[in-house]
């Protein structure tokens, strides 16, 4: 196996810090002196598909590719890896926002700035979401949500304050605004609906809002959520978006429906902004579809999340080493 480490100089707490991180990397293979490594400093947007694609075709063995950043670093990396044979993805958390580890619990953000963890631990089978020719790891938001993003991102690094409440306060104003409400043909699985809505908001992965609150997720069980939220009335905006944001969108039936499917087609009467895993796209037809078991994804050992798919129960109870492999020693695939 060979180890490819991709560093992102753009990603949240990277800036400044890639000399660190890359005598950090350097540092740890030091001492594993039989590991094949090599290190890549993305260049500019879009880079790292192209250098990981380049790098697999000639490599030997198995490659297991690093992701040092966010959610947009994670997202470049697997539309790098997916469909090409012997590749293994792992993350190595260092976004503003890191999605992903919601799925995984916020508490286990050391296990996997580990680099130890990171190269010896097995791998597990997870879901991708295919719209067009992009891979979705974690989620996509259309309408609304999207053009809160935008717009809340761009007043926190505007005003140097935290993301968060910048997203809230521009959802609040631009659902008062009524701007993003058009109509839409959506085609969930076989059932057709025509209709106005506000956005829409596709998950494979517990991320935020609606979905924090939906213990039925799991990012290898075959489905993706969707969220579709329709217009709000205005005395009634702050209610439902409060519970939107806890995840208590099923008191509002009439506003917010959730359903999980394997396809989904969205046709919009206009161009729509589309943030596919933070990325921004505009697009006025999208496909949706879920790519079951396309990833092998670096799990740190000893992380057994609640929202991995469980295997069947023995004798009344899962056993550890089903949800996340055993442990491979350094003698063996690793070196």
């Amino acid at each position: 196996m060979t180890h490819l480490c991709i560093i992102n100089p753009m990603a949240g707490q990277i800036s400044g810090q890639v000399k660190r991180i890359e005598n950090e990397i350097k540092s740890f293979f030091s001492a594993y002196p039989r590991m094949d490594y090599s290190i890549h400093i993305s260049r500019w947007k879009r880079d790292i598909c192209g250098y990981i694609l380049r790098y697999v075709n000639n490599a030997a063995d198995m490659v297991r590719v690093y992701a040092f950043g966010g959610t947009g670093t994670l997202f470049e990396v697997i539309n790098g890896v997916v469909g090409l044979p012997n590749v293994q993805v792992a993350w190595y958390p260092l976004g503003k926002d890191n999605t992903l580890l919601s799925t995984f619990g916020r508490n286990c953000l050391n296990a996997f700035q580990s680099l130890r963890n990171l190269s010896l631990s097995p791998v597990v089978s997870i879901d991708t979401i295919r719209m067009g020719n992009r891979n979705i790891l974690c989620n996509a938001i259309i309408g609304i949500e999207a053009v809160s993003y935008m717009k809340g991102s761009k007043a926190a690094d505007t005003l140097k304050i935290p993301k968060k409440p910048c997203y809230i306060a521009a959802g609040f104003f631009y659902t008062l605004l009524k701007s993003e409400i058009r109509n839409y043909r959506v085609e969930i699985d076989s059932v057709v609906v025509e209709d106005d809505f506000m956005g829409f908001h596709i998950t494979n992965a517990v991320s935020y809002a609606a979905n924090a609150g939906n213990s039925e997720i799991r990012i290898n069980d075959g489905y993706f959520d969707l969220y579709t939220i329709k217009p709000i009335p205005f005395g009634k905006i702050t209610a439902v978006i409060n519970d939107y944001l806890r995840g208590k969108y099923a008191k509002w039936p009439k506003y917010i429906s959730h359903y999980r499917c394997k396809k989904l087609k969205i046709l919009s009467s206009a161009v729509i902004p589309v943030s596919l895993d933070g990325e921004i796209y505009y697009e006025s037809e999208l496909s949706f579809q879920i790519r079951t078991g396309s990833l092998d994804f670096v799990c740190p050992m000893n992380i057994n999340s609640a929202f991995l798919e469980l295997p069947p129960q023995e004798n009344g109870h899962v056993s550890p080493d089903k949800i996340i492999l055993p442990y491979i020693s350094l003698d063996k695939e690793f070196l």
